[in-house]
C-alpha cells in the first residue's frame, strides 16, 4: 500500500512540475511576443530604417494593414517607415522586423503572413517596377525612400517639423540648386551660403530685378525649449552680403530662356549691401520679426557704363536743364532699382503638431521699393554715362499709398512622403506666386515664379513674369 501511495505522489508531483513548465512556458511567449512588438527603441534607432514615400506601395500597405482589421484611425498611408535587421553582406535584401503605419505596427511573423509580396519589394528582394519588375533586386531598393538617420528617435515626429523644406533644419548638410537660388549648409553649425537671383521681397523674381546677391547666414541664439527646436534650432538668425548687376537677359531670344520676357529693370553700378534677421520670441518661437534691406553702396549719377548691358526705354519730357550741352545727347532712360526693405512679423503654425505633415506661415508687415529713372548721355568721344542731375523730367518710383507699403506673405507646405509648397506674396503692389513639387523621390524638384502687377504697370514691369527651374536637393 505504501508502494501504491508513493507512485501516485511520484505521479502527482511530476503531473505539478509539468503543468508548472507549461505555465512558464506561455508566459515566456506571451513576453517575447510583447518584446517583438515594443522593441528598445534605445537599440532600433541604430538598425537601417526608412520612410516609404513611393505612393503606389504607401497604398497596397495601407490597404492591407486595413484587411487585416488594424483600426483605420491609429494608420497614416503617409508614415509608414520601415525597420530592417542590419545586413550580414552587400547584395543581400533586407530582413525585415517592423513595419509602421502610423501608429500601428506589424512585426517579423505578421509582415511574413500578412504582406509576403510586399515585403519581397520593401527588403529588396525583387524589382518594384519598370522592365525588371519582379527580377532579383540584389539588395537595392528600387522605390521612393529616404533614410532615417540614427539621431533621429523612433517615432518621433516633431523631427519632421522643419520650417522650410528647401533650406532643411533637420539635417547637418545640405545643398539646393536651381536657377532661383544655390544653397551649401555647412555642418551642424547652422551656417548657410547661399546665391540668389532676384528680389523677391518686392515681386522682381529671377533677371527681373537685374540683381543678384550672395548671403552668408549665421544663427547667433539657439532655442532650448525643446518641444520646438527640431523646427526652429535658433532663435536669432541674421544674415550679411552683397548684390551685384546682371547684365544677362536683355535679348533672351534663341537662348535656353527664349520663353522668359526680357529684362526691363536694371541694379545701378557699384554694388549694394544686404543683410536682415529673422528673430524668434523665446516665449513663443513661432511668433517673431523679420527684417530685410538692401542699400547701394555708391550713386549712379556721373557713372560710365556700357550702354549694351542696361535696359532703356524712350520717353518725351525728358531734356537737359537750361538748354543741354551741345557735345552731349540723351539716347534712353534706364531704371535703377535702388533702396528696398522690409519688416514684418510672422507667425508659423502646424495644424497637427504631433503629426506635422501641414504647416503655414503668415508674415505681415510694410515694404518700401526705390526704382529711379536715370537718363542715358552720351557724349561726342562715345563715353555713356549715368546722369540724373542737370535733367529735367526723370520720375522716381516708390511708396506713395497704403497699398504701396503693404507686404502680405501665406505659405503653405505639406512636409509628408509627397512634400511640396505653395505660397502668395503681396509686395510693392505685385503679386507673386511661388511653388514646388517633387518629380523624382526627395532630390528632384520643379519649382516656378509667377509675378504681376495688380496696378497699372511702370514701363520696367513685365504684366506676367513666369519662370520654371528643376531643383536638384541633396541632404546628409
Amino acid at each position: 500500500m505504501q508502494k501504491v501511495l508513493v507512485v501516485f505522489l511520484g505521479i502527482g508531483l511530476f503531473a505539478i512540475a509539468m503543468l508548472s513548465s507549461l505555465s512558464a512556458q506561455v508566459v515566456d511567449r506571451k513576453e517575447l511576443v510583447a518584446a517583438l512588438k515594443t522593441i528598445d527603441t534605445n537599440i532600433v534607432k541604430y538598425f537601417p530604417r526608412w520612410r516609404i514615400c513611393e505612393r503606389d506601395l504607401q497604398i497596397q500597405i495601407y490597404q492591407t494593414f486595413l484587411l487585416f482589421g488594424y483600426p483605420k484611425e491609429n494608420l497614416d498611408m503617409n508614415n509608414i517607415i520601415i525597420t530592417a535587421a542590419p545586413k550580414v553582406e552587400p547584395g543581400m535584401p533586407y530582413t525585415l522586423l517592423l513595419v509602421e503605419c502610423g501608429s500601428e505596427k506589424m512585426v517579423a511573423s505578421e509582415i511574413d503572413a500578412y504582406m509576403e509580396r510586399l515585403a519581397a519589394i520593401i527588403s529588396g528582394d525583387v524589382v518594384y517596377s519598370g522592365p525588371y519588375k519582379g527580377e532579383p533586386a540584389d539588395g537595392k531598393r528600387t522605390y521612393c525612400y529616404e533614410d532615417i538617420p540614427p539621431e533621429i528617435p523612433p517615432t518621433e515626429a516633431q523631427a519632421e517639423a522643419i520650417i522650410n523644406f528647401l533650406e532643411p533644419t533637420d539635417v547637418d548638410h545640405a545643398f539646393t540648386l536651381s536657377v532661383f537660388e544655390q544653397g551649401l549648409k555647412i555642418g551642424d553649425s547652422g551656417f548657410w551660403l547661399r546665391a540668389k537671383l532676384g528680389t523677391d521681397e518686392v515681386g522682381y523674381h529671377f533677371w527681373s530685378a537685374g540683381e543678384a546677391k550672395i548671403l552668408l547666414k549665421r544663427p547667433l541664439i539657439v532655442n532650448t525649449d525643446m518641444q520646438t527646436h527640431k523646427a526652429i534650432p535658433f532663435l536669432l538668425n541674421a544674415y550679411l552680403g552683397g548684390g551685384y548687376r546682371l547684365t544677362s537677359g536683355l535679348n533672351p531670344k534663341n537662348t535656353l530662356f527664349e520663353f522668359v520676357p526680357a529684362r526691363r529693370l536694371n541694379a545701378g553700378p557699384g554694388g549694394k549691401i544686404v543683410g536682415g534677421f529673422e528673430f524668434f520670441l523665446p516665449l513663443h518661437p513661432a511668433f517673431g520679426v523679420r527684417t530685410n534691406i538692401e542699400i547701394p553702396l555708391q550713386s549712379a549719377d556721373g557713372q560710365q557704363i556700357n550702354p549694351t548691358t542696361y535696359a532703356n526705354y524712350q520717353r518725351s519730357g525728358v531734356q537737359f536743364i537750361r538748354g543741354g550741352d551741345p557735345a552731349r545727347r540723351i539716347t534712353g532712360i534706364a531704371p535703377l532699382l535702388r533702396s528696398t526693405g522690409q519688416v514684418a512679423l510672422f507667425y508659423h503654425w502646424w495644424i497637427n503638431p504631433a503629426a506635422p505633415e501641414n504647416f503655414f506661415r503668415l508674415d505681415l508687415g510694410v515694404s518700401y521699393a526705390e526704382i529711379q529713372e536715370m537718363a542715358v548721355v552720351r557724349d561726342t568721344s562715345g563715353v555713356v554715362r549715368l546722369q540724373r542731375s542737370g535733367i529735367a523730367g526723370l520720375r522716381t518710383y516708390h511708396p506713395d499709398e497704403f497699398l504701396d507699403w503693404l507686404y502680405a506673405r501665406l505659405e503653405y507646405r505639406h512636409q509628408s512622403s509627397y512634400p511640396f509648397g505653395v505660397s502668395v506674396q503681396f509686395s510693392n503692389q505685385i503679386l507673386l506666386v511661388h511653388g514646388y513639387l517633387p518629380i523624382v523621390g526627395r532630390w528632384l524638384y520643379l519649382e516656378g515664379k509667377y509675378a504681376t502687377p495688380l496696378r497699372d504697370a511702370y514701363p520696367f514691369e513685365v504684366k506676367n513674369f513666369f519662370m520654371l527651374s528643376p531643383v536638384l536637393r541633396l541632404t546628409l
